[in-house]
């Protein structure tokens, strides 16, 4: 189907535009560069002005021969050796999804947004990229990549556990001090109030604040019937006065967000100089992955680590999305 509305000069014009951003590609690769990082910095006028061409390109054109030098429509297939990220959108919150997508579609990365059906493995569309395919998604589609041998694919794996995280880094962990076991067993009769999450970053439910009242009821419902089984880790409520979320490509913090401020949801980009020398410490010490996501917290006693997450899965807050993007893209890509 064609898009109206684009004049012959317009067609020219744009389709220069697509040539000329072939030849930076070209380009960078000769020099060892990834192309990315032409696009990255916001000061450099040709390269917004060119980007800012190339969306226009993408949107107006029709899904013909010329279209063909985008690798199509719709984001559906990206020829050479870009790597192609497949998205699950229901994991994110609709702005975290449009921020991801705006920072592939500034670079030109092509992505195809998926759907898995709750209680299925089917994804919907079926895609099957050629060469590296990225994903963004929980466990299944961890599983789905794995199975379709994507690389990179997930970078989930055995490591996500609290008792794995527990024994590498002790006290530096906020909950260093729990009692473990299955949800519908494990003992919470000596806190008056506690903090409870799944042992593994399974997405079961998240981590959160519950009393003995409010355990009791969960244990009776039969609409979490399902969670009963799940390992679970209880620790005593700290006091928390500050929450950062650091993304850590290839053992190198990339971007990080405030997202908790004396308990109350707040985000901001600004994170200090100290809580990513700390993290730079934490990443000397141990990591789950080569990129992961970190939670780290400003206590009473200092800084710790509350949890390690998959980078694939986790929410941005106020973090530098085209930081994140540009990355991974470079390291994986």
């Amino acid at each position: 189907m064609k898009r109206s509305g684009v004049s012959a000069g317009m067609r020219v014009l744009l389709l220069a535009v697509i040539e000329v951003r072939k030849q930076i590609i070209l380009d960078c690769e000769r020099q060892r560069l990834h192309w990315t990082r032409f696009y990255a910095d916001g000061r450099n006028l040709q390269a917004v002005a060119l980007a800012a061409l190339f969306q226009r390109a993408r949107f107006l054109l029709p899904c013909a021969d010329e279209a063909a030098t985008l690798g199509g429509c719709g984001h559906q297939r990206f020829t050479g050796t870009v790597m192609h990220w497949v998205i699950q959108q229901s994991i994110f919150k609709p702005g975290n999804y449009q921020l991801l997508v705006n920072a592939l579609d500034t670079v030109g990365i092509s992505y195809t947004p998926v759907a898995i059906p709750n209680g299925t493995f089917d994804m919907s569309p079926d895609v099957n990229p050629e060469g590296k395919v990225y994903v963004c998604g929980a466990i299944k589609l961890a599983r789905i990549a794995r199975d379709k041998g994507w690389v990179p694919g997930s970078l989930l794996n055995e490591n996500f556990k609290f008792d794995i995280w527990l024994a590498q880094l002790g006290a530096g962990l906020l909950n260093h001090d729990i009692e473990s076991g299955t949800l519908a067993e494990v003992r919470t009769c000596h806190l008056a109030k506690f903090f409870i999450r799944p042992s593994e970053d399974n997405k079961a439910f998240d981590g959160m604040v519950m009393d003995s009242e409010m355990i009791a009821d969960w244990r009776r419902d039969p609409a979490k019937a399902h969670l009963q089984k799940i390992d679970v880790i209880v620790s005593p409520v700290k006091a928390i006065y500050r929450e950062y979320r650091l993304f850590v490509v290839n053992r190198k913090v990339v971007t990080g967000s405030v997202y908790r401020i004396g308990g109350r949801a707040e985000i901001s980009p600004d994170v200090e100089d100290d809580v990513l020398d700390y993290a730079r410490g934490v990443i000397d010490t141990w990591t789950p992955a080569q990129s992961f996501v970190m939670d780290v917290c400003l206590t009473q006693e200092g800084l710790k680590v509350i949890e390690f997450n998959n980078i694939n899965s986790s929410g941005f807050y106020a973090i530098n999305v085209p930081k994140y993007v540009d990355a991974i893209q470079t390291y994986y890509g």
